[in-house]
């Protein structure tokens, strides 16, 4: 890092940066298109969430970090998608800057619908018999039900609330969606026993 006076003495890692969060830009269209929509879960998606960079005002940053989601589709391979994630940036940006990997934070492969179907369609019965409608869906986010589910145990991904209030200042449950969700929780039990 250098004085802001003087940037011609420095490398400034956010202009590089901007270059690799284009590639990612691009890169992130190319996996919708090129990867197949899967019918209960949409398509495969990328975006970069995080960017920390420089110190302060009048310093040149010499570092730059970003972190990217990677949202896998049933039946895509973990270390494929990180290998070619890299192998995109490599052949976009070439050899003149220097990107440091690290290891993905949570990487794992997403639940299988087929794998849960029985357990899925049993829950779907319960839950019709409580709140009269009920579909079979999937959800592009991650949960701890494919890790579950890779250990042997049939898993689905079903509880009150929505998605949009996840991970805010003020997330919430509605209280009677509560209520009807340990309605459906019992009538499955109840339907094994």
């Amino acid at each position: 890092a250098v004085h802001s006076s003087q940037p011609h003495l420095g490398d400034n890692a956010l202009y590089k940066m901007a270059r690799v969060l284009l590639a990612l830009e691009q890169y992130a269209a190319h996996v919708q298109q090129s990867v197949p929509h899967h019918p209960l879960c949409g398509p495969a998606t990328l975006s970069v969430g995080t960017i920390q960079g420089g110190i302060s005002v009048n310093t040149v940053p010499d570092r730059c970090t970003i972190e990217i989601d990677r949202r896998l589709l049933p039946g895509e391979d973990a270390q494929a998608a990180y290998a070619e994630v890299q192998q995109y940036l490599a052949n976009a940006l070439g050899s003149d800057l220097q990107l440091e990997h690290e290891q993905p934070f949570l990487i794992g492969p997403a639940l299988a619908d087929g794998d849960n179907l029985p357990l899925a369609s049993r829950l779907a019965d319960a839950a019709r018999g409580v709140i009269g409608h009920c579909g079979l869906v999937g959800v592009p986010y991650g949960t701890d039900a494919s890790k579950i589910a890779a250990a042997g145990v049939p898993s689905v991904v079903f509880g009150p609330g929505s998605i949009a209030q996840a991970h805010t200042a003020d997330e919430w449950i509605d209280l009677q969606e509560l209520q009807l969700a340990a309605e459906v929780y019992y009538r499955l039990v109840r339907s094994w026993c």
